[in-house]
């Protein structure tokens, strides 16, 4: 059996870089849900008037998926003026209406970052995005990986 350098080098290496491009990405997943368990036990809850409901088309297949992100106004603890801002998680259906009254949690540290507070306490979410395209990530390396050693066993041997 010849072994054919170049090929090689250039699979196995390829494989090795998409890996790593995986693990970076699982590290990035991390750190975000790190980031919402922080927040989520720092958050300070409020009761926020809703200004506005802003739509947006989420598509997880055939099927478009329409959430409902809020904007509302709230005072913070200790502040004397109110602060207006879309919140980063959407609401359970159905949203309010606009001029409804929902509880959200906010960090006392930062009072723009708003999360609707019937989520409160589900950080399970936070990073999955970042999960999945680490996991998709890792099976392409494989593959590459794998390519290699059919290219070995089945072509290089004959």
């Amino acid at each position: 059996m010849k072994i054919h350098y170049v090929p090689t080098v250039l699979l196995l290496g390829s494989a090795v870089l998409v890996i790593v491009v995986a693990g970076v990405l699982l590290l990035k997943g991390r750190s975000v849900r790190r980031t919402a368990a922080t927040f989520r036990g720092r958050a300070v809850t409020a009761t926020a008037t809703v200004t506005a409901l802003e739509a947006k088309d989420l598509s997880f297949g055939a099927e478009p998926d329409t959430r409902y992100f809020p904007r509302v106004s709230f005072t913070p603890d200790g502040a004397s003026e109110p602060v207006e801002v879309l919140t980063l998680t959407d609401v359970p259906a159905p949203p309010p209406r606009v001029g409804a009254e929902i509880e959200v949690a906010y960090d006392p540290q930062r009072p723009d970052r708003v999360d609707v507070a019937a989520t409160g306490g589900h950080v399970e979410g936070a990073g999955r995005t970042w999960f999945v395209l680490s996991s998709r990530v890792a099976l392409v390396g494989l593959g590459i990986a794998a390519a290699w050693l059919v290219l070995v066993l089945v072509v290089w041997t004959s």
